[in-house]
């Protein structure tokens, strides 16, 4: 593979996944992460300055780095939007439910899930975890319920009826912690309401971010923007680069190239369903668009993505390029680490999720910070080894 000539600033944009993470959150694993990707390479990276945008929803981390004898300066922007989660969080617990209830009907009844487990069956699991979940909580509370019911006390029904319904909330929220159990039935509720196009707060943050994307190419003072996706993050990025190509067409043509970059990606969870008209026409606009570059990476230990699925084929979408697009890329989780540091959490389907975005322990050719932060563009750093299907070497 020939390269292009060294990166010497890079605009690195990432959002996450459906959780309550903060600015704060986002820049002390910022801080912890490379320390190890320095300690893994040898190389010299620190954040030397951090800022918040003044509506809160950007977070910035200046990161300089001396690569290989090439220096590089990075800015990685979080995109913040746990103001929507947490907004959701809040919301009663049995709402909560009935909402995460008419959308697993809508998943089956649309035959979303059943399309999502053609594609990825171990995908699948993750959509029927809350579901089991909530089935086995509720079970507990109806025993709950139909003991008490049957005591010789005023009222015992009424009685009964409370207190599963107590047994039940209290249930929910002891297991949110270490199980996610609420955590996710709202994700899937937000994904569902998100693709009907009923989640204008979403709408909103996506044009936001957009309009920070495009600010900062129109300033061409880089040589590589990347926009990132993980996760849940991983269908907002698309919309965002969608949104970012609307408000400004010569995205990629003048300026700095520009890269997507969706890891663990969870975006056919939307895509697949039969009401995402938006969200379809918003990635075909990608495909579209020649200048744009969109890179995939997956891996089998992850259940929560679409491990070698092309997410473009599989929603159906057009594409007028010679290339493939996206590029998919097959990683392997315990490459990434020393063995002693993956048997810590290989059994912990969450953490080894947001390896896609932590630090390496080991030399590997998937390395997100070597990735957002080294001195080749992002497709030559992580090269063609890892491509599905497999492609010959230069």
């Amino acid at each position: 593979m020939s390269h292009s000539p060294p990166v010497s600033r890079r605009s690195v944009f990432l959002i996450g996944g459906y959780e309550p993470k903060s600015s704060e959150a986002f820049f002390k694993r910022t801080r912890r992460e490379l320390g190890r990707f320095c300690e893994t390479w040898d190389v010299a990276a620190e954040m030397s300055q951090q800022t918040l945008s003044d509506d809160g929803l950007l977070a910035t981390a200046q990161v300089d780095a001396e690569i290989h004898g090439h220096r590089v300066d990075t800015k990685i922007n979080f995109f913040v939007w746990n103001d929507i989660v947490l907004s959701d969080f809040a919301k009663p617990t049995l709402l909560r439910v009935a909402k995460y209830v008419i959308t697993f009907a809508d998943y089956l009844l649309t035959g979303t899930f059943f399309r999502m487990a053609g594609q990825a069956w171990r995908f699948s699991l993750y959509f029927l975890y809350p579901a089991f979940m909530l089935c086995l909580f509720s079970l507990v509370a109806w025993l709950v319920a139909r003991g008490i019911s049957q005591l010789a006390i005023p009222a015992a029904g009424a009685v009964g009826i409370l207190a599963g319904l107590l047994v039940l909330v209290g249930l929910l929220r002891w297991s949110g912690r270490r199980w996610f159990v609420l955590h996710l039935m709202d994700l899937w509720s937000f994904s569902r309401a998100h693709l009907r196009g009923q989640r204008a707060d979403a709408e909103a943050h996506i044009e936001r971010f957009a309009q920070a994307v495009v600010a900062q190419a129109q300033q061409g003072d880089d040589d590589e923007i990347v926009l990132v996706g993980h996760s849940t993050g991983g269908a907002l990025i698309l919309e965002i680069a969608a949104a970012a190509l609307a408000l400004d067409p010569r995205l990629g043509q003048q300026g700095p190239r520009l890269t997507v970059l969706t890891v663990g990606s969870t975006a056919l969870k939307i895509g697949l369903h039969p009401a995402a008209h938006a969200f379809r026409r918003r990635v075909q606009s990608l495909v579209d668009a020649p200048a744009i570059h969109w890179i995939e990476c997956q891996a089998h230990t992850d259940i929560i993505n679409f491990y070698k699925t092309d997410p473009v084929a599989a929603m159906q979408l057009n594409s007028p390029r010679a290339e493939a697009f996206p590029q998919v890329h097959v990683v392997r989780i315990r490459d990434m680490l020393q063995p002693e540091f993956y048997k810590r959490f290989k059994f912990n389907f969450f953490r080894v999720h947001y390896q896609f975005i932590m630090a390496n322990s080991k030399r590997y050719a998937y390395d997100f910070f070597m990735m957002c932060c080294g001195e080749q563009l992002l497709a030559e750093s992580l090269g063609n080894t890892l491509r599905y299907p497999n492609l010959p070497t230069d």
